[in-house]
């Protein structure tokens, strides 16, 4: 008996000590004590102060200058499509300036987009062939990201497209899932999903992935999934929870964002150009079963810490060389905006296909980083935002730009 309470003892010594070890996130230094006693709890209240972060679409799709959804919509075949991504080189990327624009606008964190619906990783993946490693850019940008954000104390959030990839040869068809492919006139041959018993190695490859990113990386701000419609439309295949368990189990102090929520376990919920559930929306282009799979989850997470995401450019999100962008007034009024509804602000900038920052962009963030200086952020509603968040909104052309 005093043998097993002697182990027991040793063991839980044991683990004191690893985790009184465990390196503290830079971007949590000045949540240390909090930290100590829960890593998790501590990111919570660092993403509650945090009220600004930078989100970056850019990658392969960026050769087209038509933003992030053009293989969709223009039914690019995908032996063409890859054909095209490996000669990426995103040569004028820089880690560096990303992290020093964000600081200039006194963002907190940054959300990277790692492999958006197209497949193509943005880092070294060793689950694909179809990265940016193995391309001509050879060069892992997420490794580069994570290294600029430490040094500077920046949070950094990992963008995953977990509910859609038109590459992947074991990925739903259109039958189970209209946004699942293009609607290609022809088939493609790349196409191996044959029923639903196939989509586990879909699945299996998404664990892979989630794996590598939570272990490669050093300590993650955060995961942010997207997009969901596939995921309501087929929740039997979709086994989100055992990805959030990896995470938390792997990286304890990561938030975790599914739009507005899959399964009401998610850290807090992220809305695009407004703070609103996703009913009304799937509704009109999913059909009831899939609104109702959003209400269920937008009721466990409504009152949930918010983020309001939405872009500099007035259309689309990765980079459209016909698109307006926006001003530092509309900055400073999207941040009214997202404190009323006591929300985080998370902008979106589509860099060049080259990887610089597009001029208007960063000229418009310094701006409003000269003004968060003089004048403050605008004070958080913690008082009446659910009556915002309630509120009936119509759905948008921005909604359905990009359908979920």
């Amino acid at each position: 008996m005093k043998r097993k309470l002697l182990t027991a003892l040793l063991i839980i010594i044991s683990y004191a000590i690893v985790t009184a070890q465990e390196p503290l996130p830079p971007y949590l230094r000045s949540y240390k004590e909090l930290y100590r006693k829960d890593p998790h709890q501590a990111a919570l209240k660092w993403f509650d102060d945090a009220r600004f972060g930078l989100f970056i679409h850019w990658g392969a799709s960026t050769f087209y200058k038509k933003g992030e959804w053009n293989m969709f919509y223009n039914k690019i075949p995908i032996a063409l499509y890859k054909e095209q991504a490996m000669k990426f080189t995103g040569e004028k990327f820089s880690a560096d300036s990303m992290v020093n624009l964000a600081k200039a606008a006194h963002m907190k964190y940054i959300t990277y987009v790692v492999q958006h619906h197209d497949g193509f990783a943005m880092y070294n993946s060793k689950a694909t062939d179809f990265t940016s490693m193995k391309a001509a850019a050879h060069r892992d940008y997420l490794k580069e990201l994570s290294i600029a954000c430490n040094r500077e104390g920046l949070g950094l959030f990992i963008y995953y497209s977990l509910g859609i990839n038109w590459t992947h040869p074991f990925y739903l068809t259109k039958k189970y899932y209209n946004e699942a492919r293009p609607a290609y006139s022809t088939p493609q041959s790349e196409i191996r999903f044959q029923d639903k018993s196939d989509f586990v190695y879909y699945w299996n490859s998404v664990k892979a992935q989630i794996y590598e990113l939570c272990t490669n990386y050093g300590s993650v701000a955060g995961f942010w999934f997207d997009p969901i419609g596939g995921a309501y439309t087929n929740p039997d295949l979709f086994e989100v929870e055992d990805i959030y368990k990896m995470i938390r189990r792997l990286q304890p102090q990561s938030l975790i964002s599914y739009k507005t929520g899959f399964n009401g376990n998610e850290d807090f919920i992220s809305c695009e150009h407004e703070v609103k559930s996703l009913n009304s929306l799937m509704k009109s282009v999913q059909g009831n079963k899939t609104a109702e799979m959003a209400s269920l989850a937008w009721e466990k997470n409504k009152a949930k810490k918010a983020e309001l995401t939405t872009t500099m450019q007035n259309s689309l999100w990765g980079y459209y060389d016909k698109a307006t962008h926006k001003s530092a007034d509309e900055v400073m009024q999207l941040l009214q905006k997202a404190a009323d509804n006591n929300a985080n602000l998370l902008l979106n900038i589509g860099p060049y296909p080259d990887g610089s920052i597009v001029p208007a962009d960063k000229n418009a963030l310094i701006e409003v980083g000269k003004q968060l200086k003089l004048k403050g952020f605008p004070t958080l509603n913690k008082k009446d935002y659910m009556k915002l968040r309630e509120e009936k909104k119509t759905i948008t052309e921005r909604d359905l730009e990009t359908i979920k």
